[in-house]
């Protein structure tokens, strides 16, 4: 999987069509760019995987994200492949082993169904159910995991997950489907992986190799994860995300069917009747924030079902230690939502004392009595000033501008830390047990010397010295002539690939230009790296794609 298996739409997928070959884009209509696909495996034998589907636009043949035929016009893929499409814009093929053929069964998709409760920069609950605009006699069907991930598999078993994505990091999209054997990872092993990977679990889970080399890339996005037991295949989960490409100690991250199995037989088990579904996220946690100061935040509420609804009686209310609660936009009071539309309500708070400081959100909907509450909360703390660093010297003292790379060690407050993943601006007091820095040991760069007494100066006899007049003689002066000195151009830093205009470049790919040694940046500001305009180091875009090193 890619920085993220997937990134895609509108603005982003115009910036990639332009920059990447032909076979590297999807559909050139389709507003959507690959996501995930599989490194390290090979050749999928096409009777194994009757029920992979590709997810393509409603005119072209190219796959953008994989997916699953769960049987009566119903497919199952992710969230992050479809949230904010047109259902008109999206159509699948059932059974499709080609990449860009005709083959598979055809059909259009009539209904978005996304989690309620997906989140897009975590990308947890990333689920959706599609609903197709006809049945689909012959099809093959899969069987997804109910229960719990526990009751098919343990830590070190081997799951097979296939795809249509690339080969390798940054490569090209295979011919046919392609599939790879992982293992599975325990949640505390992922998380140890740092970044995002600290919030896998409960709904998402891990696999890979500690050493990399197999994965799934981008393209993958969507499609199955599962298990042969006895020749009953059940899909465990979904491709969701990863950072780059079959990285050593970089893991790929898939949706939880098993967590996730209620909501969506509530969607399948609902074909009939209208289903009325309000999405937003129940509780989140902010940053921090220091008493005297104020705290933003958006709220988001979305039609996740097939009917209209009216959104009424919308009133925030503060809690905990949160004062002077200001809705600073209301854009849902008396909206009406259709299928898969979003509002959004704006409120800013401060904190009258340390502690937790948050705000309830409450709000109804014209189609039931249910009180809905959306609640974030922040904690509130007293300034601080910093604990000085050790005296002595220190050279690697923490600086709050520099940038540091994993493993790099600063010195601060007393003590060695050492950073867990690239980090700029995190203070090492404040790391937590699952923060960037990590202390491995007390500050040792000597001390200050004490200071000695200064010895009293020893009397001598004052004397009046006898002056003779000293006449300087003319000198002419001697002239030297100035000579430019001969300036050797730098040459770019050994071992590193020197830009070039027009490749194709991703998150974590490090290049030199102008002398200097860039690195892309993470999802999603590392899509613009490949673009001309974002040059590293040149003109004033590049900072917005490029990180100097």
């Amino acid at each position: 999987m890619s920085s993220t298996r997937m990134f895609k739409h509108t603005a982003l997928a115009a910036v990639i069509a332009a920059v990447l070959a032909p076979t590297q884009v999807m559909a050139s209509d389709a507003d959507q760019v690959v996501t995930p696909r599989i490194v390290g495996g090979g050749t999928a034998n096409q009777a194994d995987w009757g029920f992979y589907t590709q997810l393509v636009s409603r005119t072209g043949n190219r796959s953008y994200c994989g997916a699953s035929y769960l049987g009566n016009g119903y497919v199952l893929t992710a969230a992050h492949c479809v949230v904010g499409d047109a259902p008109s814009k999206v159509a699948v093929k059932v059974g499709g082993y080609r990449y860009g053929a005709t083959d598979g069964q055809r059909a259009n998709v009539e209904q978005i169904f996304v989690h309620p409760q997906y989140n897009t920069s975590t990308l947890a609950h990333d689920i959706a159910v599609l609903k197709l605009d006809r049945q689909l006699p012959g099809a093959v069907t899969v069987q997804i995991a109910e229960g719990a991930l526990s009751q098919y598999v343990r830590e070190g078993d081997l799951l097979t997950v296939a795809g249509l994505g690339r080969t390798q990091e940054g490569g090209l999209s295979p011919t046919v489907l392609q599939e790879v054997d992982v293992p599975l990872v325990s949640d505390a092993v992922c998380r140890q992986a740092g970044g995002s990977y600290q919030n896998v679990g409960d709904v998402a889970f891990c696999a890979g190799y500690p050493q990399g080399g197999k994965d799934s890339c981008q393209g993958d996005s969507g499609g199955p994860i599962v298990i042969n037991q006895g020749g009953e295949v059940i899909q465990l989960g979904i491709v969701s995300w990863g950072i780059g490409c079959a990285r050593p100690g970089k893991y790929g991250v898939y949706s939880d069917i098993a967590a996730l199995r209620s909501w969506v037989d509530g969607i399948v088990g609902n074909d009939q009747t209208d289903l009325v579904s309000v999405g937003y996220t129940k509780a989140q946690t902010l940053s921090s924030f220091i008493v005297g100061e104020t705290k933003q935040h958006t709220f988001k509420l979305n039609n996740a079902g097939n009917v209209e609804f009216t959104l009424d009686a919308i009133n925030a209310k503060a809690t905990g230690t949160a004062s002077d609660l200001v809705v600073t936009f209301d854009y849902c009071s008396a909206k009406t939502l259709q299928p898969n539309a979003t509002c959004s309500v704006g409120v800013e708070f401060g904190a009258a004392n340390p502690g937790t400081a948050g705000v309830a959100l409450n709000f109804g909907i014209d189609k039931n009595t249910t009180a809905y509450t959306a609640v974030v909360s922040a904690t509130a703390k007293l300034q601080v000033e910093p604990t000085p660093p050790p005296t002595g010297g220190c050279s690697n003292e923490w600086n709050a501008n520099s940038i540091y790379q994993a493993k790099q060690q600063v010195v601060w407050a007393g003590k060695l830390w050492q950073a867990q993943w690239w980090t700029q601006g995190d203070n090492p007091s404040d790391a937590g047990p699952w923060g960037v820095w990590k202390a491995v040991g007390n500050a040792s760069c000597g001390t200050e010397p004490t200071p000695q007494p200064t010895p009293e100066p020893t009397p001598v006899p004052t004397v009046a010295p006898t002056i003779t007049p000293t006449i300087a003689p003319t000198v002419a002066p001697t002239v030297v002539p100035t000579i430019a000195p001969t300036v050797t151009p730098t040459a770019p830093p050994a071992g590193v690939q020197p830009y070039v205009a027009g490749n194709s470049y991703g998150p974590g790919d490090v290049v030199s230009n102008l002398s200097s040694v860039y690195e892309c940046k993470g999802w999603p500001f590392g899509l613009w790296c490949s673009g001309s305009a974002y040059a590293p180091g040149e003109g004033s875009a590049w900072k917005d794609a490029w990180t100097k090193k």
